[in-house]
């Protein structure tokens, strides 16, 4: 019996042993990979443009166009899922880490997710003990875990996505191929009728992302980009919420509501996002106020500062 023990103490030894060893590893081989995510941590990271939010902000920002429109090199950490609370987690990590971009564009549709969704962001714990926090506050058995084996954090997709990245990097954008057929048309049609939810811990972290921006003296930009009009017809308090938005926005925050921009299904990939096509049709259409908003020409600042630049 003693022997047994003994031998299940060594494995369990050697395990432990093991784990604290890799997980460095892997994480510094992650940290070097071309994942935008991992510019977060990165000490050589500078960017000019951040842009945060759910899948819209990460489909509908493409650095292609961001970079020669804003003049600037753009970082796009939309992060599919996730709410406005990790947007937040995101963005002051950035922060403490980089010098402070000269915009940053929010898009705000991550105030509907629900605020303790983790959307990508358990492995990001390994690299910030702000998103460890956020773990241990909202799942705490996940965070445990984490703790007793940090192997537990590189357990997902995300860490084969980023390996593989080493070897073939991911293109820089991500916007989304094909278009809405008949049958989503049909699935859209049948819905019911629903509400974006007040979630007060989203506003929250909405009013820190932007209060920190504003402290460094980077400029915002909150900019709502288009949905399918069908489906946009089916959400009861489409317009009073974003009525919302802009009311709770400072005066020096751009407000650029293009959320009925795109008229045409042929432009989104689905409901909520929109097609390659819909992108380039849509920064087409808002490119003499985003370019503004970039510093690319002289009158940017009054631009931003002007009390008719925060409505579109």
């Amino acid at each position: 019996m003693l022997r047994l023990i003994a031998s299940l103490g060594l494995m369990a030894a050697t395990v432990f042993a093991m784990d604290r060893v890799l997980a460095p590893q892997i994480g510094a081989t992650l940290l070097a990979s071309n994942d935008r995510f991992m510019a977060i941590y990165r000490p050589e990271t500078a960017a000019d443009v951040v842009v945060v939010g759910n899948s819209r902000a990460d489909n509908h920002f493409p650095p292609s166009i961001l970079r020669p429109m804003t003049c600037g090199e753009p970082l796009n950490i939309g992060m599919g899922g996730a709410p406005t609370t990790v947007n937040a987690l995101l963005w002051q990590d950035y922060l403490e880490r980089h010098a402070p971009p000269r915009l940053l564009i929010v898009e705000p549709t991550s105030l509907v997710d629900p605020p303790t969704d983790l959307a990508d962001v358990p492995l990001l714990a390994h690299y910030s003990p702000r998103v460890d926090d956020f773990l241990r506050h909202t799942h705490s058995d996940l965070w445990t875990s984490q703790r007793l084996f940090n192997l537990l954090a590189f357990n997902n997709n995300q860490t084969l996505r980023m390996l593989v990245g080493r070897v073939r990097p991911a293109p820089e954008d991500r916007t989304l191929d094909g278009a809405i057929g008949p049958k989503q048309r049909a699935h859209v049609a049948r819905l019911p009728e629903e509400t974006m939810p007040d979630l007060p811990a989203n506003w929250k972290a909405l009013d820190t992302i932007i209060r920190t921006a504003r402290d460094r003296g980077t400029r915002v930009a909150v900019v709502a980009t288009p949905y399918m009009p069908a489906y946009a017809a089916k959400v009861g308090n489409f317009d009073a919420f974003f009525a919302e938005v802009k009311r709770r926005l400072p005066a020096d925050v751009a407000f650029i509501d293009a959320r009925r921009a795109l008229t045409s299904d042929e432009h989104f990939a689905d409901p909520l996002h929109m097609n390659d096509a819909g992108v380039r049709a849509l920064f087409a259409a808002l490119e003499p106020e985003l370019r503004q908003l970039g510093t690319c020409p002289v009158d940017a600042i009054a631009h931003l500062e002007s009390p008719n630049a925060t409505a579109r």
